[in-house]
């Protein structure tokens, strides 16, 4: 079973074609599985912090930059 995470405008950004979580949302994550996926030591910060993300995602509207 591929395990993915809901992203949307608050939760998710999308920079360069890498994907980055808010620190929140990488918290509330309980499978052990997502959980291998964050990186906390790639990390940017915009109107809050953003952890790396390598893991399969469903967009649900997530803000994407170039």
């Amino acid at each position: 079973m591929n395990k993915k995470i809901k992203l949307n405008r608050e939760n998710g950004i999308q920079i360069g074609g890498k994907i980055f979580i808010s620190l929140l949302k990488a918290v509330q994550i309980t499978s052990k599985v997502l959980k291998e996926k964050i990186d906390y030591n790639t990390h940017v910060t915009l109107d809050k912090k953003y952890v790396s993300y390598s893991g399969g995602v469903v967009d649900m509207g997530i803000r994407k930059l170039s």
